[in-house]
């Protein structure tokens, strides 16, 4: 009996969602440099990779998030018209929506987002997301956790108040695991894509060339993609498939532990019997 009643708790602690999302941060802003910039191929790779990871085979649009009337500072550009012209995207494609469009949503915002296959969010620099856009996703914080969980996807760009777009606004908050993500402005000269993300289909000639906006000085469990001049705890892109918690990824070895206990416990009542 004690057997059985432990079985049902270990298998309760692994269940895990029957869909899992896709989730794709980066430090650097591909979207705005497949349109400019000395590197445009290599970021318009980067960006397709990104957002078609999120989107994992989908044929549902993705929801893309830029203010969409905030003054335009020096060095940035509304980034929604280089998807199509850049990236390749058809119109309908993607439906773009700034911080008034989100708020009127109210409290639809979570069984909207089922009509979408991924969320892109813009960058601040060079693209246009503003502090009430990433206002109005940190505080959803938990909707796009179910979202993800149920099957979506996330991709975001990089976050650093390069043109005093977000100010002091949590960076990637919608994501509470990753307050670790460090400002920085950098030219990219020596970055190197990791096995991950050369599974992904990226090389070292994807994420030199521009410039980076932010690194992530921890992972919440997700897979490094590119490293900051190959520096293991310099991260600029995360990248995971598989269900999530607001504190991270769960931990591949306690979901082993507990199977391998499973079994171990079924293989012992099979000997009693």
């Amino acid at each position: 009996m004690k057997s059985r009643l432990f079985i049902t708790v270990l298998v309760a602690h692994m269940t895990v969602p029957a869909f899992a999302g896709s989730i794709f941060v980066t430090g650097h802003d591909p979207i705005w440099h497949a349109n400019q910039g000395v590197n445009t191929v290599g970021a318009r790779n980067l960006a397709v990779t990104g957002i078609q990871f999120a989107r994992n085979g989908s044929p549902l649009p993705f929801l893309f998030i830029e203010s969409k009337t905030d003054p335009i500072p020096s060095g940035n550009l509304r980034e929604a018209p280089f998807l199509t012209s850049a990236l390749g995207y058809s119109a309908a494609s993607f439906q773009v929506m700034d911080a008034a469009d989100l708020l009127a949503l109210g409290s639809n915002f979570r069984t909207t987002l089922d009509s979408y296959s991924a969320i892109v969010v813009a960058s601040d620099h060079g693209g246009m997301l503003s502090a009430d856009e990433l206002l109005f996703l940190n505080g959803h914080a938990l909707d796009i956790i179910d979202y993800l969980n149920a099957g979506g996807g996330l991709f975001a760009a990089a976050e650093s108040n390069a043109r005093g777009m977000i100010g002091a606004t949590p960076r990637f908050g919608f994501l509470p695991f990753l307050v670790s993500s460090a400002d920085f402005q950098t030219a990219e000269t020596a970055n190197v894509v990791t096995p991950f993300g050369l599974g992904l289909g990226l090389v070292n000639g994807d994420v030199n060339g521009n410039f980076s906006h932010n690194y992530f000085a921890s992972t919440g469990g997700m897979n490094p993609v590119d490293l900051f001049n190959g520096m293991a705890n310099r991260p600029l892109t995360l990248a995971f498939r598989g269900p999530i918690t607001p504190t991270g990824v769960p931990e591949p070895g306690t979901i082993f532990l507990l199977g391998a206990a499973l079994v171990a416990l079924s293989a012992a009542r099979k000997r009693r019997g």
